[in-house]
């Protein structure tokens, strides 16, 4: 922000902490500019003015300075000097702490070092809107709100009733308005009046004033709209390249939605301005906090404080960062050192809680925040955490009472709105509740999935406690969301977000696996909350200390499904190129991938990981790394207490182990052999001669294989056909193609019965299609193995639980088992399905009938009358004897 003074004609400008920015998610078009190369060009109509020989020299040197062109000023004057240590953040410069510099600079620069005190001693006498608002921020900071706000009440008063025509004092104004509506808790009062007076200061009076752009950039982010807030903040640099609080503000924007990349890209300029900025020390300790590495973070805030041993955050951030790292005498002088700082402020507490939050310690985290909200219960920022952790932990009702008194205070808040919308949605679900478990949805067709959950999931709790040796201590929460955008709005409070399932804890949500607009289609509905559930169980067996890598690996090595052929070949490319993760990076392949495959990959190497353990160690291995991320141990701690192995040495010898994996896996390197490739175009076009002799070369090629066999298919000779699949599925047991030719020739032959054995290998591969179960039930119910039929079914209805083909499949094979009962089940979710076709309650009419539920048949009669009045039910309408 920006503060004149317009009797001396100097102008300062502060940097206000008003908390940490909402955890929010960029725009999915912004360019690179604000991204991985973030350099900002100065705008042209600047450098022109600079350039213009008619542009007198005070008023180049004037440009210069306000426009951070600071290298262009020749021999700058003391005032020209202490401007330019200001806006560098170079705080401590003598020019900005003696008092011979210029008075509002020495303001400024004392309240970004936190002292406070000394800002308001500085500005005591100056008068105008500029003054103002920096006297009453540091009054703040001190703990004296009463008195700060005080000092802003005219300021709203003059914006109501005057017309202020300068663009600092305008800006600085309307940042007092907003100020004092914070204080109040009315942070949504003149909120578009204050966008229209920041719009008026850069359209209107000057259009080359950035910190008008920076204060509207500030005031977006903190009622949570990125997109907006990032093109004020890249307007503000484009007309001044080096504003350390714009390009502090993009970091946190970036880091926010876990891009570290463009989070370090926004530090490093942070860097180039002043090497140790300190906007840049608390953005790299907010990142490395953000990454749950406390101990690099502390080091970078210690270092920071012994330059400034009175700024606020850098305390928040230490005590957040003690907390983390599970140091309680830590906690408490940092603590003790803030109520020094700034008695009764609220600040500290709200910074420990939002990054416990996000280390899914939620009830130290509530214990936090509402601190904070009883400190300042005007301030929403806090309350609206405080719901968002709640809803994270499902705590459904308190989390809607907290949104709703949020939303009360700051009714554009994003975030909050759309989370309190999610509240009184999920209030009106349904729901069934097992054992373990409490199934939620919407009421209609997500009943079928609900009631397949509720009937299978207490087997999932019981091989997934059973594993890991641990059972939740409360019932884990299972929502079905109606679509990929209530998923989106559940999981982050916003409605883009592109997964299936995801797990909080005690909460898991998953998007329907159907067809239809913003669904995600067909998928193993029980392998994914198979996944979730082992994060419950895992999460809450270390107390939410468990690293992200660790728990995906126990997750997906816990899954029906396994190491897919995509996977094996990201697996085995990665390996070659020397492109597996490093123990200290995977994590955030999961979080912030730097390309499509990082996140796959990072899945998949995780699973390769802690298979390596169990092979060598056994599983006993897996509960005691468990045991030890629980009581606070980093990954060194965990792998060498199972293990007995440094990471160094433990990455050796799993990379080791795991190049024999990809020769059994038949994607080991080839020879480089010029001819292969030539007789692989050739056998393309049907030319196959070369091959048999190049096999026989290199007998155990694998491309040379597969052609082999694929001409084969296409000689017409099944028996040489299937002996070559063979050989090439020996070669290559992991490419499911093999199966699928097998399957083909079976069927093509006319010997379905060989097509068993490969539909089963292709369906434990699948996790998204129901086609390999679906065949196998026809298959096996065909050959009067009904039970056989009863569970290929049963899967392919994991995948596609909506499906009314399968339902019906489903209930034939039931009743031909002489299972009414079961077949019931099934037909009653084909009338959940389609409600409005008479023939499923005809059926279900005359299975009532046939079972003596005689009012349940007339109900069902009726029913179908209702749809078709020619139904065939009259039979079921008639007067039956008493059941």
């Amino acid at each position: 922000m920006m503060i004149s003074n317009p009797k001396s004609g100097d102008r300062f400008h502060v940097l206000v902490a008003a908390g940490m920015v909402t955890v929010i998610l960029f725009p999915a078009d912004l360019t690179a500019t604000d991204g991985k190369s973030p350099d900002i060009e100065l705008a042209p109509m600047i450098r022109k003015l600079l350039d213009d020989p008619a542009t007198s020299e005070t008023e180049r040197r004037r440009l210069a300075l306000f426009h951070g062109q600071w290298t262009e000023i020749d021999d700058p004057t003391p005032a020209e000097q202490a401007r330019i240590a200001h806006d560098a953040f170079r705080l401590m410069d003598a020019r900005l702490v003696e008092s011979s510099g210029p008075t509002g600079w020495q303001a400024s620069a004392a309240l970004r070092r936190g002292d406070a005190h000394q800002a308001v001693e500085l500005i005591k006498s100056d008068q105008t809107a500029q003054g103002a608002l920096l006297r009453a921020t540091a009054l703040d900071m001190l703990g004296r709100r009463r008195e700060a706000t005080s000092v802003l009440i005219p300021w709203r008063h003059r914006l109501h009733e005057e017309t202020i025509d300068d663009p600092a004092e305008l800006t600085a104004a309307t940042q007092a308005m907003v100020m004092l509506a914070d204080f109040e808790g009315r942070p949504a009062q003149d909120y578009h009046f204050a966008m229209n007076l920041y719009a008026k200061a850069h359209d209107e009076l000057d259009r080359l004033y950035w910190p008008a752009y920076l204060a509207e950039a500030e005031l977006l982010i903190a009622k949570d709209n990125a997109a907006e807030a990032v093109k004020a903040a890249l307007a503000a640099l484009r007309l001044n390249p080096t504003c350390g609080p714009a390009w502090y503000l993009l970091g946190k924007i970036s880091l926010d939605r876990f891009d570290f990349e463009r989070a370090i890209a926004c530090e490093k300029q942070l860097r180039r301005i002043n090497r140790s900025h300190l906007l840049a020390d608390m953005l790299e300790s907010e990142m490395l906090l953000t990454q749950r590495d406390p101990q690099s973070a502390l080091s970078v805030i210690r270092r920071a404080q012994e330059t400034y041993p009175r700024h606020r955050r850098l305390v928040a951030l230490q005590a957040a960062a003690q907390t983390l790292n599970y140091d309680e005498a830590g906690v408490a002088a940092a603590l003790a050192r803030a109520e020094e700082l700034a008695p009764g402020h609220a600040g500290v507490y709200h910074v420990m809680g939002q990054f416990l939050s996000m280390g899914r310690q939620y009830l130290a985290s509530e214990r936090h925040l509402r601190v904070a909200i009883e400190r300042d219960p005007n301030w929403a920022q806090p309350r609206i955490d405080l719901g968002l952790m709640l809803l994270q932990s499902g705590k459904e009702k308190a989390a809607g009472k907290e949104l709703q008194l949020a939303v009360d205070l700051d009714p554009f808040h994003t975030r909050a709105v759309n989370s309190l919308k999610l509240v009184d949605h999920l209030l009106e679900y349904e729901q069934f509740e097992t054992d373990h478990f409490i199934i939620k949805f919407r009421e209609g067709i997500d009943r079928v999935l609900a009631q397949d959950i509720a009937g299978q999931i207490e087997t999932i709790y019981d091989q997934v406690t059973q594993t890991y040796g641990h059972r939740p201590r409360r019932k884990t929460l299972i929502e079905i969301m109606p679509d990929d955008q209530w998923f989106g709005v559940r999981i982050t409070g916003m409605p883009w977000i592109w997964t299936i399932g995801a797990s909080t804890g005690d909460v898991i949500a998953l998007t329907p696996p159907r067809h239809g607009k913003h669904q995600r289609g067909p998928f193993d509905w029980l392998d994914v909350i198979q996944h979730e559930f082992v994060h419950t169980v895992t999460l809450d067996q270390t107390d939410n200390r468990v690293p992200h890598w660790f728990t995906e690996a126990c997750a997906v090595a816990t899954q029906e499904t396994r190491r897919d052929f995509e996977a094996c070949q990201l697996l085995a490319a990665a390996m070659q190129s020397d492109a597996l993760f490093d123990l200290d990076q995977i994590n955030w392949g999961f979080i912030r991938p730097k390309s499509p495959a990082e996140r796959p990959l990072a899945y998949a190497q995780a699973d390769w990981m802690i298979e390596f353990i169990t092979h060598r160690k056994g599983h006993r291995a897996v509960i005691e790394m468990l045991e030890v991320y629980r009581e606070g141990g980093t990954d060194a701690d965990a792998l060498f207490q199972a293990t007995g192995l440094s990471v160094e040495l433990f990455m050796s010898q799993f990379k080791s182990w795991a190049r024999e994996q990809i020769l059994e896996w038949g994607l080991g390197a080839q020879p480089e052999d010029p001819r292969i490739e030539v007789a692989l175009l050739e056998a393309e076009t049907g030319n196959d001669q070369s091959l048999g002799t190049l096999i026989q070369e290199y007998p155990s090629h694998p491309k040379l294989l597969k052609a082999a066999a694929t001409g084969a298919i296409s000689s017409g000779d099944g028996d040489k056909a299937r002996q070559a699949v063979l050989r090439y599925a020996v070669t290559c047991p992991v490419d499911p193609w093999s199966s699928k030719a097998l399957t083909s020739l079976a069927i093509s032959q006319g010997t379905t019965e060989a097509a068993i054995g490969p539909l089963q290998r292709l369906d434990r591969a699948e996790l998204h299609m129901a086609q390999w179960a679906h065949q196998l039930a026809k298959l096996h119910r065909a050959a009067g193995r009904l039970e056989a039929a009863e569970g290929a079914v049963g899967r392919a209805l994991r995948r596609e639980p909506y499906s009314a083909e399968l339902r019906e499949l489903a209930a034939t094979i039931q009743l031909q088992r002489r299972r009414p009962q079961s077949a019931l089940y099934h037909l009653d979710a084909l009338a959940i399905l389609e409600p409005d076709r008479a023939h499923h309650w005809v059926r279900l009419a005359a299975l009532h009938r046939k079972m003596k539920h005689h009012d349940k048949s007339v109900q069902a009669a009726e029913r179908a009358l209702l749809i078709d009045p020619n139904a065939p039910v009259e039979q079921f309408l008639e007067p039956t004897t008493t059941e």
